[in-house]
Order: structure tokens, then sequence, then C-alpha cells
């Protein structure tokens, strides 16, 4: 009896517990804001707050920001990430176990910066979603710009990063550091091509991030498109390109052309939570 008038009184206590703080309350942290500035809110279990500096972030956290606004966030592996004016990203996946990382960001709309860190083994995961595209590193720092197109645009910043529209798995380019690849929707990601500081420095800038040292400039060099003052440059694709990435005219005559990516073509694994492909390195 008195066993079992304990157990009554704990089951009590357990739902007094859960409606007094929601078993949200307690999940498990996988990083913070580390800068807030403007209009940004945080939707968690369709409850919508205004974070501040220090906050935490929870998976499926879906963090928004309104125009001339940003946040910059620290993840549980030292991942930096500053997401840009009028943009949405969903912490959509994040675990680390021991020396493996899983790690999904789907950015829906708007900008992001990202710096991942590497220290995790070989078939750890850490990719960036967006709504016709996935972008994945090891560690690497780069650049997601979606516009209205729609379309999505990858910049490496420094070191590489793989991109794959999953409506075509068997077809991934890897864009080393100063290029960049723009991925339409219904179309393969475009060759990758040399970019120039000039063309990301308004959006770098509105991100509150410097650009790399062995950035932009030392991966247009490479690509052998020089200016006569020293500076690299992205030849004819400086003429097509924006701030915000490539037009989708661009793309479409990359993608009539893709037979030159077949060089570059691996096969995609596919991902054991969703239909989208998983890039791993």
């Amino acid at each position: 009896m008195v066993r079992r008038s304990a157990m009554k009184r704990g089951i009590v206590f357990f739902i007094a517990i859960q409606i007094l703080f929601p078993l949200h309350i307690f999940a498990q942290s996988v990083g913070k804001f580390t800068e807030v500035r403007g209009n940004v809110s945080l939707t968690r279990a369709k409850a919508t707050s205004t974070p501040k500096a220090e906050d935490a972030i929870q998976i499926k956290d879906l963090i928004s920001t309104g125009e001339r606004s940003r946040a910059k966030l620290l993840l549980g592996d030292d991942s930096l990430l500053s997401v840009g004016q009028k943009s949405k990203l969903e912490i959509t996946r994040f675990l680390v176990e021991r020396n493996k990382r899983t790690s999904i960001l789907s950015l829906r709309t708007g900008t992001m910066y990202t710096k991942v860190a590497r220290r995790f083994e070989q078939d750890s995961t850490f990719e960036v979603h967006a709504p016709m595209a996935v972008a994945g590193v090891r560690g690497t720092e780069f650049l997601t710009v979606i516009s209205e197109n729609p379309g999505a645009t990858f910049y490496a910043l420094t070191e590489a990063i793989t991109v794959v529209n999953p409506a075509f798995p068997a077809q991934i380019v890897t864009v080393t550091a100063g290029q960049f690849t723009t991925v339409a929707l219904g179309a393969i990601p475009a060759i990758p091509a040399a970019f120039t500081p000039a063309m990301i420095q308004g959006i770098m800038g509105q991100l509150g991030v410097a650009m790399p040292a062995t950035g932009a400039g030392a991966g247009a060099g490479a690509a052998g498109a020089q200016t006569a003052g020293g500076t690299a440059a992205a030849g004819t694709t400086a003429g097509t390109a924006t701030a915000a990435g490539v037009g989708a005219g661009t793309v479409a005559g990359v993608a009539a052309g893709a037979a030159a990516v077949a060089a570059g073509v691996a096969a995609a694994s596919s991902s054991s939570s969703s239909d989208t492909p998983t890039v791993h390195h």
C-alpha cells in the first residue's frame, strides 16, 4: 500500500512538472547566439520569442531575420554561423558523439556565412540545405546565398565544398577556394567559376564577416584570370554574376553543357533520414 501510494505521488509530480515545464524546455542545447542585431526572432515549438546574445539554440529552432538585421551563432562543435538579413534558418539536425558529427542546417531564404570546425572522423557530415541544393563540407568557410530566381549560390572562401541538386543525386561538383557555383531549380550545379572579392563584399559586410585572406583572390588567380593590376578576376563570369549570385540564364547555359561536368561526377550517398542525398567528406 505504501509503495502504491508513493508511485501515485510520483506520477502526479511528473505530470505537474510537465505542465509547468514542457519537455522542450529541457531539450539539449546545441549552441548559442553570440550576436543579435536588429529584428531577429526565434521560433521553438510553435512559440516565437526575441533572442539575445548567450541564449541557447536547440534542434528544430527556426531563426528569422528582418531587413538590416543579422544573427551570429556558435554551435556546440565550435562552428560559426552568421545569418544575414531577410533570412530563415532551421537547425534541422545536430549531433556530436565522441569524434563523429552529424549536422544539417536548412537555409530556407536569405544568406549565411558558415565556418565549419574541423576535428571529426571521416564519416562525419556537415551540410547546409537550400531549397534546391545541398552543400557538404568537413572544415571550411563558405557563403550561401538564396536568390528569388529561385536559385542558390555557394561561394567557397577557403578549402572546398561539394554541391549537389537532390533532383540529380549522381551529379556533384567540387568548388574550391575562390570559386562559386549556382544551382537553379531543376538544373544541375553550374560548372565552378572564379569570383572576385568585390562580388561578395557587400554581403560579407552585412553579415559582419571579414573576407578570409586565402579566399576569393587566391582562387581566382589559380583560375588564371588576372587583371593588369594583379587582382584576380572571374573573366566572363563577373559580367553575369551579381552580389546575390548568378542569374538563371547563366545556369541554364551551363546545364545545357552538363557533359563537361561528367569528369567531376561522383555518386551521392542517400541520407538515412530523408530523400535528400548526404555528401560525405
